[in-house]
């Protein structure tokens, strides 16, 4: 009896303490956020996130972090101390490097790669549990997209050999991605979709040994402009599909880029099969392809096409500098879908299919050519691409945190004339 009654009261005692324990865990307050969250010293990357307040920074220190980073407050900058020193590496087991949910989002000044799916997201779009997604899982049914995510920004970033794209905006407005360099993407370097008016800029970006250099979706109101697109399997690819909510794309400008020698094997497979390509347009409203140094693409400068049933309307084509191109333009538009107001001045000594795009200028329709993409070489998977050399980061690198607009002011276009060749060339800018 006395055996077992002191077992009985140190069960007793023991449930007594775990009880008063289990309170108290549950009774334990949310960590505290705050302005400012350093990586490592304060925090892990991965855990910084939910310990950021609105318009707080996160300072990443130096070093190669093998974790990802979901930020959903809004006004938050994220910043690397060191562009090429602080590295998140996926080891090509994790998603996304950096993800965005928030408003006026800024990522700057570090390095994501190995990737499966994204280097840096920045998206309006998020699940059940309020992770930030892409593409879904309603992202794009009808009646049932999401509002767009005001403002965000993204410069100074090197993302290399990422599974699907280097910096990917997503549902978003008021964006600017500048000063990056994406290289080794499966899809694309660069990617912005699904909004109908993106009041985006893409400028001053170095996109080299990607799939695609740039990818627009259903992505209307765009500038690209100042880039050093070089040496990907497709330069510039603008379309429009029923993947994404907003279709067709429409008010794209492409001025003043450097688009050349888009001919590497030594890059992954492009899902349509696109190779030697500059610019391609499919099924896209109103594009302008203006004062642009278009050359050395093995099938075609500037590809004009149709989309599903999405036609190609209001096209201008003009004052771009060609050479080296095996053909510097083609339309051919399905013929049930063959859009309409295409202009194409090409200049003296362009090659186009059909020949009549050389002289025509404005038709109504053009008649359709029989250019058809070749065969595409064999790729190589993402991981296996060389890395480029780096790129100088920020001048300044301050605790202060960003403030961004809503919208963005989109540049003045008309003074600017084809680039040199060595636009943005390393140890050129």
């Amino acid at each position: 009896m006395r055996t077992r009654f002191i077992r009985s009261s140190v069960v007793a005692a023991v449930a007594v303490i775990a009880a008063s324990l289990s309170g108290c865990a549950a009774s334990a307050p949310e960590p505290a956020v705050r302005d400012l969250v350093r990586v490592p010293e304060d925090s892990t990357l991965a855990e910084a996130g939910a310990l950021i307040a609105d318009g707080g920074i996160i300072l990443i220190s130096p070093g190669t972090y093998t974790e990802s980073l979901e930020v959903h407050a809004d006004d938050v900058t994220v910043r690397g101390l060191d562009r090429n020193g602080v590295v998140l590496d996926g080891e090509r087991t994790r998603s996304n490097g950096v993800v965005g949910t928030g408003e006026r989002v800024t990522v700057e000044n570090l390095t994501v790669r190995n990737f499966l799916q994204n280097g840096v997201l920045i998206t309006g779009v998020t699940d059940e549990s309020g992770a930030g997604v892409a593409r879904g899982p309603d992202g794009y049914l009808p009646g049932k997209t999401p509002p767009p995510v005001p403002g965000y920004l993204v410069q100074a970033v090197t993302a290399e050999n990422n599974g699907l794209y280097g910096i990917y905006a997503f549902n978003r407005t008021g964006g600017v991605i500048r000063d990056n360099l994406a290289s080794g993407g499966s899809d694309s370097g660069i990617y912005v979709g699904q909004c109908e008016d993106c009041n985006a800029l893409v400028q001053g970006n170095v996109l080299v040994s990607n799939a695609a250099g740039l990818e627009l979706a259903n992505a209307s109101q765009v500038v690209v402009q100042g880039n050093r697109i070089v040496g990907n399997r497709i330069g510039i690819s603008v379309l429009s599909n029923y993947l994404e909510a907003h279709g067709p794309t429409a008010s794209v400008q492409i001025v003043g880029n450097l688009i050349a020698d888009n001919n590497e094997h030594e890059t992954p497979v492009h899902a349509g099969g696109a190779f030697g390509i500059g610019v391609g347009l499919a099924g896209t409203v109103d594009a302008e392809v203006r004062a642009n140094t278009i050359s050395g693409n093995a099938s075609v400068g500037i590809w004009v096409t149709s989309s599903e049933d999405f036609a190609p309307m209001g096209t201008r084509v003009s004052g771009n500098a060609w050479g080296g191109n095996a053909l510097d333009a083609a339309f051919t538009p399905a013929s049930a879908a063959l859009g309409s107001n295409n202009c194409f001045e090409l200049g003296a000594g362009a090659t186009a299919d059909p020949a009549e795009l050389t002289s025509a200028g404005c038709a109504d329709p053009l008649p359709a050519g029989v250019f058809r993409q070749p065969p595409a070489p064999d790729g190589v998977v993402f991981s296996d691409v060389p890395l480029p050399p780096e790129r100088t980061g920020l001048k300044d690198v301050t605790e202060e945190p960003r403030s961004l607009p809503d919208r963005v002011e989109l540049p003045d276009l008309s003074g600017i004339v084809p680039p040199a060749v060595d636009l943005l060339a390393e140890g050129n800018g």
